[in-house]
């Protein structure tokens, strides 16, 4: 089992409440990774290509946390879209935590993502921004793994968890 578990994928994907639960029911420390960028994005807009120097900076704040956090001997799981250098924001982690480090991609069907972001009580992410993430998480699915890309369509947040942890268990 990776001690830092990065929960991604596009915005309704239920990563903030996949990862709360993990948190909540498995020890690990959490971490909002979209939290964490606001100091650089306070209106969004992280997936401009202009932004890409303040992506950069985003991201090293969140793995200087993580290490942070890890060096307490916490197990830590990140919940964070990532915006785009997908590549390279993982393998500085995997670089930094090596066999320690792990990526799960929550990808549920469009439709589901959709019906998600409709129904949340907070901001909404919208369908074209969906669609546009999504296209970017497939393009990067040989990259990670298609066996770490899961389609949580129908499944109950307690459904995915488990998943998740008979994923990691059997060693993918």
């Amino acid at each position: 089992m990776p001690k830092i578990l990065l929960l991604t994928g596009p915005g309704a994907a239920g990563k903030s409440t996949i990862a709360k639960m993990i948190a909540r029911e498995k020890g690990f420390a959490y971490l909002d990774g979209d939290n964490e960028d606001t100091e650089f994005f306070p209106h969004g807009d992280q997936w401009l290509l202009q932004n890409r120097h303040l992506l950069e900076k985003a991201h090293q704040k969140i793995l200087n946390k993580i290490r942070e956090i890890f060096r307490t001997g916490k197990n830590v799981v990140v919940d964070y879209i990532i915006f785009g250098n997908y590549e390279h924001f993982i393998e500085i982690f995997r670089q930094a935590f090596g066999k320690d480090f792990g990526v799960i991609v929550l990808f549920p069907s469009k439709e589901e993502l959709n019906k998600r972001d409709k129904e949340r009580e907070c901001w909404t992410t919208g369908p074209e921004r969906i669609a546009a993430v999504s296209k970017e998480f497939e393009g990067v699915k040989d990259y990670i793994g298609a066996e770490r890309f899961l389609d949580t369509s129908g499944q109950t947040p307690k459904e995915t968890v488990t998943r998740i942890f008979s994923l990691m268990d059997a060693g993918s």
